[in-house]
């Protein structure tokens, strides 16, 4: 009982060390757009001096895409620190899962073209609804999104594609060509305290999978990886297609 309290402490010790770590890049991001309107803005005729339309809108963008990521970093922790045990609430309804897999890549675009990275889509048009939570959902694609930005190299390749594979099911894919996972560690991947040694020198902590897991499981759905060293990477994930009653 003491050895578990005693991991339960050091593991809140550690996400609390990686979310100050963490929340460091997109605070730095949305500070210096929002510093760089400011300073060009006239309070005397409310007008943005010395920016273009474009480029003021790309600042604007920025600081609300940043604000998100910061959101998302905090609701991952405070829903980890709650522990495995905790009640994962989600509120599934009639989600067009086509249109979120956009909304969310048109978002990170800026991230990206960072790393002038390649992002390629194969998403059937005739796809299903599927019978979801649409935050939850957005909460998973962005943790994967994320993964394979960090893991893909600079003019890398990451793809997400979704396959209408059952009547019951939707399965999403997102693939990136990075150095791939350990076998040995694959099926350690999705638990709460566990953290791949090439984590402890990069941005990002060891709970977003764990997250990930427990959202499609709420969903009655199945999250795994497959993945081959030296090659890449590709997490797969299940929901169920939504049914008219």
């Amino acid at each position: 009982e003491n050895e578990e309290l005693q991991r339960l402490l050091q593991f809140k010790d550690r996400i609390i060390s990686m979310l100050a770590h963490d929340l460091r890049n997109p605070l730095t991001a949305a500070s210096i757009a929002l510093e760089t309107l400011e300073t060009n803005y006239n309070p005397h005729n409310g007008q943005i001096s010395r920016l273009t339309p474009a480029l003021t809108a790309h600042l604007i963008k920025q600081a609300r895409v940043q604000t998100r990521n910061i959101e998302r970093l905090i609701a991952d922790i405070l829903q980890a620190g709650k522990g495995k045990t905790a009640t994962l609430r989600i509120h599934p309804q009639k989600l067009n899962l086509e249109n979120l897999c956009f909304d969310i890549l048109n978002s990170m675009k800026p991230v990206f073209e960072a790393k002038m990275q390649q992002v390629i889509t194969d998403i059937p048009k005739d796809l299903p609804y599927v019978y979801a939570d649409t935050e939850r959902v957005r909460q998973v694609l962005v943790n994967l999104l994320d993964n394979a930005i960090k893991y893909t190299p600079e003019e890398g390749t990451i793809e997400i594609s979704i396959l209408h594979r059952t009547s019951q099911k939707v399965q999403v894919s997102v693939s990136d060509n990075g150095p791939g996972i350990p076998e040995e560690s694959r099926e350690h991947i999705f638990e709460d305290s566990f953290r791949l040694q090439r984590d402890e020198a990069k941005e990002g902590y060891g709970i977003g999978l764990s997250l990930c897991q427990r959202i499609i499981q709420a969903h009655y759905g199945r999250i795994w990886v497959d993945s081959t060293p030296g090659t890449g990477s590709c997490f797969h994930f299940t929901l169920p297609v939504y049914r008219q009653s």
